[in-house]
C-alpha cells in the first residue's frame, strides 16, 4: 500500500510540474529546438507583467525566419529568402522561399505567428537575390527566372476567405 501511494504522489508530483503555468521562458536559449525558443518580434512585450500592446507587433526578417525553422517539420528545409509582413496583412508575420531536399521546386510559406503556413509551390527557379518583399495588404514581389534565365518580376497575392485561402500569380507592371 506505501508503494502504491508513492507511486501516486509522484505521478501527481510530475502533472502538476508539467501543468504549471509559466514555467517556459520565452527568453530561453535559440538553441533549445522549443517552440519557446523563438525570439519575440520587436514590440511585444517581453514580461508576462507588462500589459499586452493594443497595437499589431513589428516583425523582422529574422523573427520570421526563426520562427519557421523552430517547428519540427522545417528543420530539413533550406531558407532561401524570406519577407516580414510588419502590418499584420491577411493575419501574416511573414512569408519564407524554402527548398526541401525531396522536391527540385522551391516554396513559398506564409508564416502565422504561432508557426503556421500555408505552403505554395513555385514551379520555377528564383532569381538571386530573389527580391522577395512584402508590398503590402497581401501582396508580395519576387523575382523568378524566365524561360531565357532572365529575372522576371512578379506579384503574388495571399487572401483568407474563412477556412479558403487563396493565391494569385501575375506579372509586375
Amino acid at each position: 500500500m506505501k508503494i502504491l501511494l508513492s507511486l501516486a504522489c509522484c505521478l501527481l508530483a510530475a502533472l502538476l510540474a508539467g501543468c504549471a503555468p509559466g514555467v517556459a521562458s520565452s527568453t530561453s536559449l535559440p538553441d533549445s529546438g522549443s517552440p519557446a525558443s523563438v525570439s519575440q518580434p520587436v514590440g511585444e512585450a517581453a514580461s508576462a507583467s507588462e500589459p499586452a500592446a493594443s497595437e499589431t507587433p513589428e516583425w523582422t526578417d529574422e523573427a520570421v525566419a526563426e520562427l519557421f525553422l523552430a517547428q519540427e517539420q522545417n528543420e530539413r528545409r533550406t531558407v532561401l529568402d524570406c519577407a516580414a509582413v510588419p502590418d499584420g496583412g491577411e493575419e501574416l508575420v511573414g512569408v519564407v522561399l524554402y527548398a526541401e531536399p525531396e522536391h527540385t521546386d522551391v516554396r513559398l510559406a506564409f508564416l502565422s505567428s504561432d508557426g503556421t503556413f500555408q505552403p505554395m509551390g513555385l514551379e520555377a527557379t528564383p532569381a538571386d537575390p530573389s527580391g522577395l518583399t512584402y508590398l503590402g495588404e497581401g501582396k508580395f514581389r519576387l523575382d523568378l527566372l524566365d524561360e531565357n534565365g532572365a529575372p522576371s518580376g512578379q506579384v503574388i497575392t495571399f487572401r483568407r476567405d474563412g477556412a479558403e485561402t487563396f493565391f494569385a500569380m501575375e506579372p509586375e507592371e
